[in-house]
């Protein structure tokens, strides 16, 4: 199962998490895998629990979106990036475009 980084830490912060948590965390007993650790989510923040194992795999992966991941990317044949939706060279982004999408 993956969920989105900015479905778990909002834009600003983790005030998302007090508030409104995604059911599939509240299902895992607030554990999530981000980048290849577990962490738990303690009510002020996210504590680090261990090295992620293949038996974690069904806790949520949390993901990033980036530039690279969209159906509209693709690589130039001097080395670019290109946005083929918005018909220009792009750089990497910290947040993706509005017409971001993986498939």
């Amino acid at each position: 199962m993956r969920v989105k980084y900015y479905d778990i830490f909002g834009m600003r912060g983790q005030i998302k998490m007090s508030v409104n948590p995604p059911q599939c965390i509240v299902d895992a007993n607030f554990h999530i895998v981000l980048d290849g650790v577990v962490h738990q989510y303690v009510g002020i923040g996210w504590v680090q629990v261990r090295d992620a194992t293949p038996e974690d795999e069904n806790l949520p992966q949390v993901f990033s979106p980036h530039c690279s991941q969209c159906k509209h990317y693709d690589v130039l044949k001097d080395k670019k990036m290109y946005c083929f939706k918005s018909h220009k060279c792009i750089t990497a982004r910290k947040r993706p475009c509005k017409d971001y999408s993986e498939q």
